[in-house]
């Protein structure tokens, strides 16, 4: 019999640092590795976010063999929490919506959760992208679903794309962009290579989404050399950017999109390479955008994009973003490195080593924006998940 994964709680331990200006409560800590030996069974997600108004933590789902759900990390009970996805209710009353059909062995389903997108309590919603295929088939079919909280049923299933058998070439992505709390609206993007060589996108067709309520919306589709990546959504501006993913080597002059959801105006603009850093003012006039190959920040002027101010920070950042009003933070590997936004200036740096005795690797870090900070080490157990602290700003 296999043992239950623990995880660690600190419901009363605070951590100081020394310097009151710049000082940090953990929240609370907790990690959970990958474990198909249980069931339901859990799959670590590379890259958690904050849904259900910040008070849980998107970490994972099952693995394709099981059941379809998906796993949060509660942030107030300090547990992790399951909850299943009537999806074989669905299917069985829709079959012929649906390419394949229910196996005895191994994957039951032919649907898989292919992007998680959001969990709202307080509408009673939930969504995420679905992959169809058959067992026997390239054939894929890929929906928006939609989740009803309340009864706990699938209420809507939209078609998005399909990629028939005899095409041989294209590859679909999704990605989460955000949600609105105040519209009770979630954005995301769809895209798809017709022809993937190498992992070398070229021919990129984006669609970019909106789904309130029971209604999905297509905002904008665009043509690109690349895949959208790291996008961000400002909910009191509503704006949405989009950037794209070069290393500085391959010299592809990457593009970002920055899309105002309220004027539809849509703008392509030069961004740095590998831009693992991505946020927004508190007040969504300015933008700013970190490499975390280069070290090289640029920032924006939301308003006029030709408006832009160069400087060089450090390199192996993961996240960028504000746990609190004026703490501007780079999230790298050796530290948190808190600067100015007005002067970009470095006020301080925290070191990781703080927080975690052994090596280090922050990817997947994430914020709730001027409240708080995710702090995630995939590499302080190798034989467990990440370890991870939530960070509050004094």
């Amino acid at each position: 019999m296999y043992s239950r994964i623990t995880f660690i709680s600190l419901c009363s331990v605070f951590l100081f640092v020394s310097y009151p200006s710049f000082s940090q409560t953990i929240e609370s800590e907790f990690s959970y590795a990958t474990n198909f030996d249980v069931r339901p069974t859990y799959v670590e997600g590379s890259n958690p976010y904050f849904v259900n108004g910040g008070k849980w933590i998107y970490i994972g789902k099952t693995a394709d063999f099981d059941e379809p759900g998906l796993y949060f990390y509660d942030t107030s009970l300090k547990e992790k929490i399951y909850k299943a996805i009537p999806l074989e209710a669905y299917y069985v009353s829709h079959t012929t919506d649906f390419l394949g059909q229910i196996e005895s062995k191994g994957k039951r389903l032919p649907l898989s959760v292919y992007e998680f997108l959001f969990y709202e309590e307080t509408n009673n919603r939930a969504g995420f992208i679905l992959e169809n295929k058959a067992k026997s088939s390239n054939s894929k079919k890929y929906f928006f679903v939609g989740w009803d909280l309340s009864s706990n049923s699938i209420d809507v299933v939209e078609p998005i794309f399909e990629i028939p058998e005899e095409d041989k070439k294209s590859y679909a992505q999704s990605s989460y962009i955000g949600y609105s709390e105040k519209d009770q609206a979630a954005y995301f993007t769809f895209a798809v290579d017709a022809d993937l060589k190498d992992d070398v996108s070229e021919d990129v067709t984006t669609f970019i989404y909106k789904i309130q309520n029971h209604n999905l919306t297509k905002l904008k589709e665009y043509k690109s050399k690349f895949y959208p990546y790291t996008p961000e959504f400002h909910s009191d501006s509503n704006q949405i950017v989009i950037a794209s993913y070069a290393e500085a080597f391959q010299n592809r002059n990457p593009l970002g999109y920055l899309f105002q959801l309220d004027s539809n105006l849509f703008q392509s603009f030069s961004i740095p390479s590998v831009p693992y850093g991505i946020c927004f003012s508190k007040d969504g006039n300015t933008l700013y955008m970190a490499s975390a190959d280069t070290g090289e920040v640029r920032v924006y002027n939301t308003t006029n994009l030709n408006d832009v101010k160069k400087t060089k920070w450090g390199t192996h950042g993961h996240k960028l973003g504000f746990w609190k009003e004026g703490e501007l933070v780079w999230v790298r590997n050796s530290g948190l490195h808190i600067y100015d936004p007005k002067t970009l200036k470095q006020k301080k740096v925290i070191s990781t080593k703080k927080f975690y005795k052994n090596h280090v690797n922050v990817s997947g870090s994430s914020f709730v924006p001027f409240q708080k900070l995710l702090l995630r080490n995939i590499l302080e157990d190798v034989k467990g998940g990440a370890s991870n602290r939530i960070l509050v700003a004094d």
